[in-house]
Formats: C-alpha cells, sequence, structure tokens
C-alpha cells in the first residue's frame, strides 16, 4: 500500500511541469483567438493586450508576434510592429509574411535598403510566380527609392551649379 502512494505522488509530481505547460498552452491559444476576434473588430488596443498575455504564456510562438505586429501598426504604433515582426524572425527566420510586412514598414520609415535585403530574403519563399514577380517589383521600387534618397543627400552636401553668393 505504501508503495502504490509513492508511486502516485511520483507520477503527479513528474507530470506536473508536462500539465502547467499543457494549461499554459491552452491559455495561450484562448488569449489568441480572443485578441484576432478583438483585431477583426478592430479594437487595437484590446488585440495587442490579448495578444501580449498569450505571449506571456506561448513566447516561442512567432505567429502571436505577427498578429501583434498587425495590432500594432493598425494602431499607428509602427516601432511596435517593427519590434514585433523581428521577434517573429527570430523565432522564425524564414516566416515569409514577417519578412514581408516588415520590408513594408522599413520602405515607411525610409530604410530602403533593409527593405530589399527583407525583400530580397522573402522571394525564395514564395512559391507561385505570379507573387514573386509583384515581389521583384518591390525590390525594384524600394532600389530607386534607395538611390533617390542617397541623390537627396548628395543635393543637400554639394553646393549648387550656377548660384552666386553676394
Amino acid at each position: 500500500m505504501m508503495r502504490k502512494g509513492l508511486f502516485v505522488c511520483l507520477a503527479i509530481v513528474m507530470c506536473s511541469p508536462l500539465s502547467y505547460g499543457l494549461a499554459q498552452e491552452h491559455e495561450a491559444r484562448q488569449y489568441f483567438r480572443d485578441g484576432y476576434l478583438a483585431a477583426t473588430a478592430r479594437e487595437w488596443d484590446a488585440a495587442i493586450s490579448l495578444y501580449t498575455r498569450a505571449a506571456e504564456q506561448d513566447p516561442s510562438n512567432p505567429e502571436i508576434y505577427l498578429q501583434r505586429a498587425a495590432a500594432h501598426q493598425m494602431a499607428g504604433d509602427i516601432d511596435s510592429a517593427i519590434g514585433d515582426y523581428e521577434k517573429a524572425l527570430q523565432l522564425k527566420p524564414d516566416y515569409y509574411l514577417a519578412l514581408e510586412y516588415l520590408a513594408k514598414l522599413c520602405e515607411i520609415k525610409g530604410d530602403y535598403d533593409r527593405a530589399v535585403n527583407l525583400y530580397s530574403r522573402a522571394l525564395p519563399l514564395v512559391p507561385d510566380a505570379k507573387w514573386r514577380s509583384v515581389i521583384k517589383w518591390w525590390i525594384s521600387q524600394a532600389k530607386t527609392k534607395s538611390q533617390r534618397a542617397g541623390d537627396d543627400q548628395d543635393d543637400v552636401r554639394r553646393p549648387r551649379s550656377g548660384h552666386r553668393s553676394r
């Protein structure tokens, strides 16, 4: 009888971390679903809060960071969105959506060279030829913007020809 009690105690102690992990995973999924519902209702602050709770329960899930980044972006907090897209990419370096969305935000922020790099990383991950051609076009657009930004910097440093000082 004593052995049976000892066995049960050992089983409980050994399974506790597993059941705790499953409970956290379940909570994370619930917070994620609730965050998604809040986002579809355009309740960005609520969505961000719920995705944050999901990330606390399951910090290794890149999808949570991707969705929270989108909510931050819709709420107008571009810097937080960038941070969450970067976190998603730390967890899953070949996460196509995070690469694409982060590249778009880099363009908005004027970091065209980084956008080109991110689009270039995303390109081989896309199986559809038509979508690859869209990404190639985005790469060319970001390169053009980068060149223009460089030319504008050169204009600021270089005196204009034909201008006389009095």
